[in-house]
């Protein structure tokens, strides 16, 4: 018999007293909170990690265009390439130096 009293004693939910089981209410309750923030954290960190996917595949297809834009300048800007848009103007290079003024 005494042992049937330690483990009622241990596991008070056998007892019919409900003011110990309204002592843990506010920490269920807290807990629960606890759950619920976790949850709403874990959807919010997943909903940002998806929008910086979709911002990093921008940002590369940007960067391709850019370095395609920039590559296309670059050919662009060559001498020669220059100098044949020149031609069809009708201006031609200087055939002689330019003259220096000197001033004493």
């Amino acid at each position: 018999m005494a042992r049937r009293n330690f483990w009622d004693k241990v596991f008070f939910w056998r007892q019919n007293n409900s003011e110990r089981r309204m002592e843990n209410v506010p920490m269920i309750l807290f807990i629960g909170f606890l759950g619920v923030m976790y949850i709403a954290n874990s959807h919010y960190s997943e909903k940002q990690a998806r929008k910086i996917r979709k911002v990093e595949a921008e940002v590369q297809s940007l960067k391709r265009e850019h370095m395609q834009i920039l590559s296309t300048l670059m050919h662009e800007k060559k001498h020669t390439r220059i100098e044949n848009d020149v031609k069809q103007l009708g201006l031609a290079p200087p055939k002689s130096r330019p003259y220096r003024i000197v001033v004493n």
